[in-house]
């Protein structure tokens, strides 16, 4: 099937219409932009900006808006009376959205593609957070990063050369395969594929997070102090590392190695592969970019199933065993 050309009116509206979607399922109360509402969460950010567009160096304001500068800066420059500032927030969801949508299209030129990365992205807490926070410029920061990290550009399309099986030694790991080789390759292990960034891949971010959510969940309702538990993996890691370092726990560093960095590890589960590179230069003294191996999907929805099935089981285990008071 050809696909079909996405021309500019055709931009327009997926973008309108991915708003549209957005805001009509999300169902923010807009009226109450219509005066200052106090106490109301829509507010509370929302006139801390606007105290900000008249003075934008004032401090008596809250923590979490002193470094939100610029756009205060800009509004006050232009002068912009009363409530007008409120719609700079909204401007930056047109943008932002707009310019995933142009993203999309660079990438694939299908509108069925750009008009389901735009409906995503429109469902995000960059247009949702500004929607329903007044005076929230989220927008805006999420633009410069889009536009910083992609360089007009959504994803990659590149040759890469991969190592052939049986060119590293077996029992190397993947972040010490660089230093085993010392640094030279020799051209005849390594193999030329023509590589770009998987559509699955884009899924993996949000399945790692749910993953995520899930061991958090559990944590929450089984504690009385949450945050410990939440703390606790870090602090054990740390004390793992300074343990290995004192002493002979080889054992326990490979564990931990297998659990992080594995074939089925937490690397696996929020990258979606064991994807490692390295500078290298071959025999012939040109240098060289090296791959170990390239995202999997059938790895990494083996490595969701380890981790998702134990999660959600002890979430429902939980539930059940929680009783409020």
């Amino acid at each position: 099937m050809n696909a079909r050309r996405v021309h500019l009116r055709q931009l327009v509206l997926i973008t309108a219409g991915c708003l549209a979607l957005s805001v009509t399922f999300f169902a923010p109360r807009l009226w109450l932009m219509r005066h200052y509402v106090k106490g109301s969460f829509q507010w509370d950010r929302a006139h801390t900006f606007l105290l900000q567009c008249e003075q934008p160096m004032r401090r008596d304001i809250e923590p979490a808006m002193h470094w939100r500068l610029l756009p205060p800066v800009v509004c006050h420059a232009l002068r912009l009376p009363d409530n007008t500032p409120l719609a700079l927030p909204w401007l930056g969801i047109v943008a932002a959205t707009a310019y995933v949508a142009v993203l999309l299209r660079r990438r694939m030129d299908d509108g069925r593609f750009v008009l389901g990365g735009t409906l995503l992205f429109a469902t995000t807490s960059a247009v949702l957070v500004p929607v329903g926070w007044l005076g929230m410029n989220d927008a805006w920061v999420w633009l410069g990063l889009l536009a910083r990290m992609t360089g007009g550009g959504l994803g990659i399309e590149q040759t890469r050369w991969v190592l052939v099986d049986g060119a590293v030694p077996p029992g190397i790991a993947p972040h010490e395969i660089g230093p085993a080789l010392g640094g030279v390759v020799d051209p005849g292990l390594l193999r030329e594929i023509r590589w770009r960034t998987p559509a699955w891949l884009w899924l993996v971010p949000f399945v790692g997070s749910t993953v995520a959510y899930l061991f958090g969940t559990i944590a929450a309702i089984c504690s009385n102090h949450p945050w410990r538990w939440l703390v606790a993996p870090f602090v054990a890691f740390a004390m793992i590392r300074l343990l290995v370092g004192a002493a002979d726990l080889r054992g326990l560093a490979n564990a931990a190695e297998l659990l992080l960095v594995g074939p089925y590890g937490l690397e696996m589960l929020f990258s979606g592969s064991n994807e490692s590179a390295w500078m290298l230069k071959t025999t012939l003294g040109e240098p060289v970019r090296v791959w170990r191996d390239l995202a999997e999907p059938a790895r990494w929805l083996t490595t969701v199933i380890l981790w998702g099935v134990p999660a959600l089981a002890g979430v429902v285990l939980a539930a059940r065993r929680h009783h409020e008071p």
